[in-house]
C-alpha cells in the first residue's frame, strides 16, 4: 500500500537540464561551497529572487503583480490565468487552448470571463486538454458539440453531475454556436 501511495503523489520537484560554461559551472560550485549550499538551492534562491523582482504590467505602466498572481497548485488554473493576460505574451497554442475554453466555459468557469474557474473540473479534464483540442479542431466545423459531450462523459464518470458544467439561465450548448454564424445557409 505505501507503493501505492508513492506511486498517486505529484511529484515534489522537476528535474532541468541546463549547459553551463566551465567558467560559468565554477562560479556557481564557488558559490555553493562558500554559502554552505547546493547548487539546486543556490540556483533556487537565485531564480526566485529575480522572479520576486520580474513584474508584468499593464502596457508598461502599472504594475499588476509578479509571477505569485499567476501560480496555483493547479495546472489548468495557472495556464489558464497565464493565457487570459496579454501582457504574458501567451503563444499560439496558449491562444488556441483559451479560445477553445471560452467556447466551453460552462466546463471551466462559473462564468464568460473565466474569473471563477471550476476546480474540480480542472482537475478531470485539465490531463486530457490537448486531446479535446485536438478534437475539437477536427470536429467543430461538422459536430460543435461533440467535445461537450465528451467532457460531460469526464465528469459524469469522475462522479461530478450536471451542476459542474451547467450554465445558469441558459440552454447548456447555445453558446456553442456563434449566433452570426447561425444565419449562414451552409
Amino acid at each position: 500500500m505505501s507503493t501505492e501511495r508513492k506511486r498517486k503523489r505529484p511529484q515534489k520537484s522537476e528535474s532541468l537540464t541546463i549547459r553551463l560554461d566551465p567558467k560559468m559551472r565554477f562560479a556557481l560550485e564557488f558559490v555553493a561551497r562558500l554559502r554552505g549550499q547546493t547548487i539546486t538551492k543556490v540556483i533556487e534562491r537565485a531564480v526566485m529572487e529575480d522572479a520576486e523582482n520580474a513584474y508584468v504590467t499593464d502596457g508598461g505602466r502599472n504594475i499588476k503583480g509578479n509571477w505569485s498572481i499567476y501560480w496555483d497548485v493547479n495546472d489548468g488554473v495557472r495556464a489558464i490565468k497565464l493565457a487570459s493576460d496579454s501582457d504574458t505574451h501567451p503563444s499560439f497554442e496558449e491562444d488556441e487552448m483559451l479560445d477553445f475554453i471560452k467556447v466551453h466555459w460552462n466546463y471551466f468557469s462559473f462564468d464568460r470571463k473565466l474569473l471563477t474557474l471550476r476546480r474540480d473540473n480542472l482537475d478531470i479534464l485539465w490531463p486530457e486538454i490537448e486531446n479535446l483540442i485536438e478534437t475539437w479542431r477536427n470536429c467543430k466545423a461538422t459536430n460543435r458539440k461533440y467535445c461537450a459531450s465528451l467532457m460531460r462523459a469526464m465528469l459524469v464518470e469522475a462522479g461530478l453531475d450536471e451542476k459542474s458544467w451547467a450554465p445558469s439561465n441558459m440552454d447548456d450548448e447555445r453558446h456553442l454556436v456563434d449566433p452570426a454564424d447561425a444565419s449562414i445557409p451552409f
